[in-house]
């Protein structure tokens, strides 16, 4: 069952959770994981998904787990498909009978 309400997404875990309670900077961030100011940009503020790769930055960089991390983006990702227009389409879809 999905919840009611979109899940945060894991830009916004960023933004709350490590540049603001850590006070740095999306361009300091990016710099510490290795990849450009542009990519954390992108996620934190243009709300892009949250790739493995990043998962295994991030979760190494705040002493998490990757899986945490592809799980907040599986959960937004399960959200949108199941709120979107053409869900009617699958919805429809009769599970398999052998």
């Amino acid at each position: 069952m999905l919840p009611k309400n979109r899940p945060t997404l894991p830009g916004e875990f960023i933004s709350e959770d490590i540049l603001k309670e850590l006070s740095i900077t999306e361009k300091e961030l990016a710099k510490a994981i290795g990849v450009s100011p542009e990519t954390v940009q992108g996620i934190v503020d243009e709300g892009k998904r949250i790739t493995a790769d990043m998962a295994v930055r991030l979760s190494r960089f705040t002493k998490t787990t990757p899986e945490m991390w592809l799980n907040l983006q599986a959960a937004v990702d399960l959200w949108d498909v199941c709120h979107s227009p053409h869900f009617e389409k699958i919805r429809i879809i009769a599970p398999y009978a052998a």
